[in-house]
């Protein structure tokens, strides 16, 4: 087709319009861009259309992939997400690289496990998007290596963002040696096409000032000091590598991107590659303020800050409520001063402390001279001497102190004894807790009957997990107490209504034992939600086996995914199966030996039985590679839980 179009565009335009009609679904899509285009034939993006569409309806995937982005742009057709999932999905399933970079677009952070699988499927088939965005989820996942290779994979597609970062982490070291000539090399390719974050990586490096360039993405941008008198002094002639005109990089943020007004406020700032210019600067630095760019927004209140402008208490503390450690750092000191606006030291304290998390290291000094000493042992003694005083709260967390089941200093009658002395002031967690003692039988007697009426004095004041128990225990009966299912699904409800999980999911199970799986799977979507993996497997198995319309294979995958991901064995084995059989999903033996390999660690024995199945029907590299998959999840795993925040004194 290409050559007959290189011959006469008027003669192939007749020729691709015949095969069109005889319905050569290669020709149809052909002719769809003739129309659109005007090759051989007047514009008309409405044939263009139809012609596409009908390309797209006999299975060309070239066809359904660029019909899609016409659904997802609302260019020639009413805008529609679920047309364009639905053909980009049809693209994908016959391999179309950038039909799979399009369909993590659309799952996005609402579906982020899925979103990330598809951005695997098109960095794999050579996607530089694709590869660009996974090496910066690398990069924040703490991942340099990995990130290094897909930055690397982007770059050399020519990805201009890509190549900026490549230079980034060759010039910190990130993953690889640190390089300053493979530095250069990637930040001039990058700024060869106008890229502003390169163009300031250049100048900074070429001044001999590299300590301080662009962050690379996944990372948090620090904040900018006064550029130093001497740098001020530079002119454009004085730099190499330059562009020949300012004009040129001024064009370059018309668009809106807020990342290049960034960095051209930085460069007239800072005179890297232009005159300085401090009121270009702040006018930089406001369009992409206001875009929330939160790096601007910081650099904008530095400089309002310096001309005293109240303004600056604006703009900080939009920046530092994105996260960046100096705005938060900067607004906490100027609350605590009362400087620009109206001292307020609570509010300076707490900004510090959200600075000092995130590692800002004027903060962390401030913070260590202030919370100097055993700090846990010093809430501990505080709860005491309140509890000891007869503050209800102070008491029932006191009674916390001593509740540590299987754990060093766990004193089960110590702590019943300070949820009772709670308990009897009317504060409902801890007649909550005495009801849950009286149960349980631990730190005090089994007495059902007793039990039941704290739990009813703590529902009634609206204690969640009270109502929960409560209706659980009218659910089962007991000893002297009798069973109430109107009750039950009383108080069950009150509790789930307040999204109190193990009420959601309790509910869920009744509905299910009642024959009622509209309702049970209303109840568990609410739970799955909120995180709870038990819901989550129980609502995606629902979704799958669904005999009806109520059948979504894609949800159920995608709770079948959160579920495993959590821990949950079951929905390990389940998952590995799907990748195994290509049930509802491509097939992929690597993931599925993976997922057989987590669940068997766990002890299941179904996942034990398949892993050794799995490793005898794959390749030797690709059980390898299964393994290690699975290694590097138990270790992050276990990472997260070890970076978890110790709530015991």
């Amino acid at each position: 087709m290409a050559s007959k179009i290189d011959q006469n565009p008027k003669q192939a335009f007749t020729e691709t319009l015949k095969d069109a009609r005889l319905g050569l679904p290669q020709a149809q899509y052909q002719l769809g861009l003739m129309y659109a285009n005007g090759v051989g034939v007047k514009r008309n993006y409405v044939q263009a259309l139809a012609w596409v569409r009908k390309a797209a309806e006999r299975g060309l995937p070239a066809a359904q992939y660029l019909l899609g982005t016409r659904y997802e742009s609302g260019s020639s057709v009413a805008q529609s997400d679920q047309a364009a999932f639905q053909w980009f999905t049809k693209a994908a399933e016959q391999g179309h690289p950038r039909a799979f970079y399009r369909l993590a677009r659309l799952h996005g952070s609402a579906h982020a496990a899925l979103a990330e699988a598809h951005h695997r499927r098109a960095a794999a088939l050579g996607v530089a998007e694709s590869q660009w965005i996974l090496g910066a989820q690398a990069l924040q996942a703490q991942a340099p290596e990995e990130a290094l290779s897909w930055m690397r994979k982007a770059a050399e597609q020519g990805l201009a963002a890509a190549q900026c970062a490549l230079g980034t982490l060759h010039q910190h070291g990130h993953g690889v040696e640190p390089d300053r000539g493979e530095a250069l090399r990637w930040f001039r390719k990058a700024a060869a096409q106008s890229w502003p974050a390169a163009q300031v990586a250049l100048s900074r490096i070429e001044a001999g000032e590299d300590d301080d360039l662009p962050s690379a993405p996944g990372r948090m941008g620090r904040g900018r000091r006064a550029a130093p008198a001497s740098r001020q002094e530079h002119s454009p002639a004085d730099q190499p590598n330059h562009p020949p005109d300012a004009d040129r990089w001024d064009q370059l943020a018309d668009p809106g991107d807020a990342d290049a007004r960034y960095h051209l406020g930085l460069m007239y700032e800072e005179g890297l590659g232009v005159a300085p210019d401090a009121l270009r600067a702040r006018a930089w630095y406001g369009l992409a303020a206001q875009q929330d760019d939160g790096r601007a927004q910081s650099a904008l209140a530095r400089l309002l800050e310096l001309e005293a402008d109240p303004q600056a208490v604006v703009w900080h503390q939009r920046a530092a409520e994105q996260g960046l450690p100096e705005s938060q750092f900067a607004l906490g000191q100027i609350l605590s001063a009362g400087h620009l606006a109206l001292a307020d030291p609570v509010q300076g304290t707490a900004w510090t402390l959200r600075a000092a998390e995130n590692g800002h290291p004027q903060a962390l000094t401030i913070l260590a001279d202030l919370f100097s000493g055993p700090t846990n042992r010093l809430a501990a003694e505080c709860l005491r001497r309140a509890a000891e005083q007869g503050e209800p709260q102070a008491q029932f967390r006191h009674g916390q102190q001593w509740d540590r089941p299987q754990s060093p200093g766990d004193d089960p009658s110590q702590a019943f004894r300070w949820y009772l002395l709670a308990a009897e002031q009317g504060y409902a967690p801890a007649q909550s807790a005495v009801g849950a003692c009286h149960l349980s039988g631990r730190g005090a007697v089994v007495d059902i009957p007793l039990a039941a009426a704290w739990l009813r004095q703590a529902a009634e004041q609206g204690e969640a997990k009270a109502q929960w128990q409560l209706g659980s225990l009218c659910g089962d009966g007991g000893p002297g107490f009798k069973r109430d299912l109107k009750q039950a699904f009383v108080w069950c409800q009150k509790a789930a209504e307040q999204d109190f999980l193990p009420a959601q999911a309790t509910l869920a199970r009744w509905f299910v034992r009642m024959e009622q799986p509209e309702k049970a799977r209303a109840w568990w979507t609410r739970a799955a939600e909120k995180g709870d993996m038990e819901s989550q497997y129980n609502l995606a198995m629902a979704l799958w086996n669904d005999p009806g319309p109520g059948k979504d294979t894609a949800r159920s995958f995608h709770y079948l995914h959160r579920a495993a991901a959590q821990g949950l064995t079951a929905a390990q084995t389940r998952l590995g199966i799907l990748y195994a059989t290509g049930d509802g999903v491509a097939i992929d033996p690597i993931e599925a030996h993976k997922w057989f390999a987590i669940a068997s660690l766990a002890g299941d024995h179904a996942a034990s039985q398949n892993r050794q199945r799995s490793a005898g029907l794959i390749t030797t590299g690709q059980r390898a590679e299964g393994e290690r998959r699975a290694r590097d999840w138990a270790e992050a795993r276990q990472t997260r839980a070890s970076d978890a925040p110790d709530r015991d004194f």
